[in-house]
């Protein structure tokens, strides 16, 4: 005689779990990767220093220190590019940071978070994030909906059965940790990683208690700031990182802009833009990566091309829409020239001859095109700069798209 026997292993929920409650896994995907112990990242963060407050680096700790004294007075440091969500995985959040204890008429924010893209970029929040507000006198765990506050957890409704919150030290490092599901709902678990090990202290379930979704995106950029209501304060910005909890995913949308006129060049050593592209601007969470570029010399000239984010150039350049409604692009004509070089990202020489067709692939890079704070879009140019005078180009390039 046998026997069938229910053998099923289930394991209680734990940080052991991601959101979704599957076996946490070390091998995550990094999506945003910050950190401040040479510079404070021109290129992937924005800053906004308005009113009596200052931004310094200290690379001997590998910090922002941002300073308010008087009334109006803030910061605001947010990533330019923002994490990508993927349907259907669990992202995973960190952020260390110090000197985030109470100070009188003083808040502080650290998060997942965005707003407005006009000063003072105080409303229509959306995301979440951890407050010091010296106002109140009260730290809080919350996440807002476009505006709307859907949880607001202050430190004396988080869950001590582990570790008694009033035992934390905000005024030294800590490291907070928050992992969330999304597809339109989910849960989102907050914590602090203390000694090693991470406490989760606040849950909040976004499935068959809410009329519609939690936060309108789950796309959002990292952002650290502090603001002035009358006191003095400071508060550290060391480090921080947004991941996909196991592999990603290479679902990406496609798209490609090719200059089909022959274009003329003038002059010998003058770098000129070819072919730029952006996200479309009422598409604020876009992030576009180059894939490959192609050019054809149909003139007997060497030539160099550079890839550039956000080079100056002599005259205002017109955008037309792709043949999708979430990017912009752009031709050049030999009109107008380069004034100022971007971040270059990629360059290569192409060989001289009349019918010479040089290629160049790109892999995934740290720096994308991204946004301001006050939403002023990036800008990626492929540009060449011929070594001959009268040079003529043809060109195409491809690049990706996720959203």
């Amino acid at each position: 005689m046998s026997y069938i026997f229910n053998n099923q292993i289930a394991y209680s929920d734990s940080v052991n779990l991601d959101a979704f409650g599957r076996l946490r896994v070390s091998e995550t995907t990094s999506l945003l990767e910050l950190k401040y112990d040479q510079d404070k990242l021109p290129n992937q963060v924005d800053e906004v220093v308005s009113g009596s407050a200052s931004s310094t680096l200290d690379t001997t700790n590998a910090c922002v220190i941002m300073s308010v004294s008087n009334t109006g007075g803030y910061v605001i440091r947010q990533s330019k590019e923002r994490a990508i969500y993927q349907p259907g995985k669990s992202q995973l959040c960190e952020f260390s940071f110090s000197d985030f204890e109470l100070s009188s008429n003083v808040i502080k924010r650290v998060g997942y978070f965005s707003s407005t893209t006009a000063a003072t970029y105080d409303s229509q929040f959306d995301g979440f994030f951890l407050e010091s507000n010296g106002v109140n006198n009260k730290i809080s765990f919350q996440i807002w909906k476009t505006g709307t506050l859907i949880l607001s957890a202050a430190t004396d409704t988080w869950d001590s059965s582990q570790i008694d919150p009033s035992t934390i030290n905000w005024s030294k490092t800590n490291l907070m940790v928050v992992d969330f599901q999304w597809l339109g709902v989910g849960r989102v678990r907050f914590g602090m990683n203390l000694s090693g090990s991470t406490y989760v202290f606040k849950t909040n379930s976004g499935t068959n208690n809410l009329d519609d979704v939690y936060m309108t995106s789950p796309d959002q950029p990292v952002r650290y700031e502090i603001r002035s209501s009358g006191g003095t304060g400071s508060f550290h910005q060391i480090c921080s990182a947004v991941n996909d909890e196991g592999t990603r995913n290479t679902i990406k949308r496609t798209g490609s802009i090719s200059q089909t006129t022959v274009t003329t060049l003038a002059t010998s050593g003058t770098k000129y833009p070819l072919i730029g592209i952006r996200p479309s601007p009422t598409y604020d969470q876009v992030t576009l990566q180059l894939t490959n570029t192609q050019i054809l010399n149909t003139s007997n000239d060497n030539f160099l091309v550079t890839v550039e984010i956000n080079p100056t150039i002599s005259s205002g350049m017109t955008y037309s829409s792709g043949n999708t409604a979430e990017w912009e692009y752009s031709l050049g004509n030999g009109g107008q020239t380069v004034t100022s070089d971007g971040v270059i990202i990629a360059g290569f020489i192409g060989e001289a001859g009349t019918s010479a067709l040089t290629t160049i692939e790109l892999t995934e890079t740290e720096i994308k095109p991204g946004r301001k704070i006050d939403g002023t879009i990036d800008q990626l140019w492929v540009c060449i700069t011929p070594l001959g005078a009268n040079a003529t180009f043809l060109g195409s390039t491809n690049f990706t798209y996720e959203k």
